[in-house]
C-alpha cells in the first residue's frame, strides 16, 4: 500500500510540476484583470491552515485602509446550476451553504463585501468589477490557480504541519512541490501559532526564511466566541470542568481538539468526518446518541460544519465554537499599502 502511495505521489509530482511549467513558460495563458489588485490567500498543502478566518481577517484590514473589496472562491463542493454565482452582494445572502460551499457562505455571514463563487475564477473577478466596481479583490484558496494573474501572494503554513509530511498526494498532503511552490509566494504566514511551541515556531521561521528570503509573519487561531444554536453569545467558562463531545469534518480534526481542551473540559470525546461534510439528519442522530451514552454537558462544533446542518433539527446543549484569526507578527499590511 505504502509502494503504490509513493508512485501516485510521483506521479502526481510529475504532472504538477509539468502544469507549473507550461504556466512559467507562458506555453498556458494567464489572464489579467486591469484596474483591480488581485491578493491570493492560499498554501500549498491540502486544508486545514485556517484559511477562512484569515481571509475574513484581510478583508476587514483592506476595508479599513479604504479598498472596496470583494471576494471571490472556487465554491468547493457547492453544487449550482449558474456561474459565476453571487453568494451576498454584501448586505443580502442569495445562496445556500450547498451551492456557494461552506467557506464562501462563511464569508458571506461575517463580511459586508461581495461574495463570488465560480470555478473560473478570472470570470469571477470580472464580474466583481463590473457589478461592483471593485478596486480590490481577495483570492480565497487560489495558489494553484495558476490561469489568474495576482499582485500578491500569501502562503499560509500551519504551524502543526508545516510542510504537508514533505511528500505529494496522496502520500502527503502537499499539492505541489514545496520547495518549487514557496518561490512564486510573496510573503508566508506561520498559522496557528498557539497550538505549538516557540522553539517549533522559530525552526519553521528559521527553514523559510534561509531557503525563501521572503517575508514572514506568525498568527494565532484562537477561540473568539461560544454561541448557541439560535446565535445567542455564551460565556466560554461554561466548558471548564465539564465533559464535552466534539465533532468536525475538517481537513485535520485534532487541532480543533486542541483548541477545546485549551478551555479545559474535564472529559473529551471526537467524532470524525470528511473535510467539508454535508451533514444528514442520520448524522445528528449519531451525534445525539454518543452524547448521551457518553453523558456529555455540551456538544461542541466549528461555524464551518454547523452551516451544513439540516436547518429543521435542534440539539439540546449543542453550541459553535467561533475561531479568530489574529496576528502576533505582521509584516504583510504596511507593504501592501502600496497597490
Amino acid at each position: 500500500m505504502v509502494e503504490k502511495m509513493k508512485i501516485l505521489s510521483y506521479i502526481y509530482y510529475l504532472i504538477t510540476s509539468l502544469r507549473n511549467f507550461l504556466y512559467d513558460k507562458g506555453f498556458l495563458p494567464i489572464y489579467h484583470v486591469k484596474d483591480v489588485e488581485i491578493i491570493c490567500i492560499g498554501n500549498i498543502s491540502v486544508g486545514g491552515t485556517g484559511k477562512t478566518p484569515a481571509v475574513q481577517f484581510f478583508v476587514k484590514k483592506l476595508q479599513k485602509m479604504g479598498r472596496n473589496v470583494a471576494v471571490v472562491s472556487r465554491g468547493y463542493r457547492g453544487k449550482r446550476k449558474n456561474e459565476p454565482c453571487l453568494v451576498s452582494d454584501g448586505r443580502v445572502i442569495f445562496a445556500s451553504p450547498q451551492e456557494s460551499g461552506d467557506e464562501p457562505y462563511i464569508h458571506a455571514l461575517n463580511l459586508t463585501v461581495p461574495i463570488i463563487v465560480s470555478k473560473n475564477r478570472y470570470h469571477a473577478c470580472l464580474f466583481a468589477r463590473k457589478h461592483f466596481h471593485v478596486d480590490t479583490i481577495v483570492l480565497d484558496d487560489g495558489f494553484q490557480h495558476r490561469k489568474l494573474a495576482r499582485n500578491r501572494d500569501v502562503v499560509l503554513v500551519d504551524a502543526t504541519n508545516p510542510f504537508g509530511g514533505r511528500h505529494l498526494l496522496p502520500w502527503g498532503t502537499l499539492r505541489e512541490s514545496f520547495k518549487k511552490a514557496a518561490k512564486r509566494a510573496e510573503e508566508f504566514i506561520i498559522t496557528k501559532a498557539d497550538l505549538v511551541s516557540e522553539r517549533e515556531i522559530e525552526k519553521i521561521k528559521k527553514y523559510l526564511k534561509h531557503s525563501f528570503h521572503k517575508e514572514i509573519s506568525v498568527a494565532k487561531h484562537g477561540v473568539h466566541s461560544l454561541r448557541d444554536m439560535a446565535g445567542n453569545l455564551k460565556p466560554l467558562f461554561w466548558i471548564e470542568g465539564k465533559r464535552v463531545l466534539i465533532f468536525s469534518g475538517l481537513a485535520n480534526p485534532l487541532n480543533f481538539e486542541k483548541t477545546v481542551l485549551a478551555l479545559e473540559p474535564s472529559y473529551i470525546e471526537r467524532i470524525d468526518f470528511i473535510d467539508h461534510h454535508n451533514f444528514k439528519e442520520k448524522d445528528l442522530l449519531r451525534i445525539e446518541r454518543r452524547a448521551e451514552q457518553m453523558e456529555a454537558d455540551y456538544i461542541l462544533t466549528t461555524e464551518k460544519d454547523f452551516v451544513k446542518f439540516p436547518k429543521h433539527l435542534d440539539i439540546p446543549n449543542l453550541y459553535v465554537l467561533k475561531i479568530e484569526f489574529t496576528m502576533l507578527e505582521d509584516h504583510s499590511l504596511e507593504t501592501w499599502r502600496v497597490f
